[in-house]
């Protein structure tokens, strides 16, 4: 029962961290959706040990608690490749807005000779 209750704190520290970290925009919001749901997977899964269990057997898993790392790894590599994906797009906009201002610059150069 103590490790429901701690697995019940974190997930809320966790939640209560994300939300302080959304107000004092430090967070953007459509980040914080990723740790909200691991705040909840954090408590569902502490607070309800035997539902792992029963997922695990339906599946056929011999050993249940591992699926609660594959689904993390799984997770992660999602998450890896969104925040790639938003970063390519970042450094498109960041050359693109390079050049804008090289051509600028460039005409004002021009313009002064």
């Amino acid at each position: 029962m103590g490790y429901q209750l701690i697995s019940a704190a974190i997930g809320c520290g966790i939640g209560i961290s994300i939300l302080v970290l959304i107000r004092k925009n430090h967070l953007h919001s459509g980040y914080a959706v990723w740790w909200f749901l691991t705040a909840a997977s954090i408590m569902l899964f502490g607070s309800f040990p035997k539902l792992i269990d029963t997922i695990g057997h339906s599946f056929g898993v011999g050993y249940p608690p591992i699926l609660l790392i594959v689904f993390g790894v799984c997770v992660l590599m999602v998450k890896i490749l969104i925040m790639d994906i938003e970063r390519t797009k970042q450094e498109q906009k960041l050359r693109r807005l390079v050049q804008r201002l090289a051509l600028l610059e460039a005409m004002k150069n021009g313009k002064e000779k």
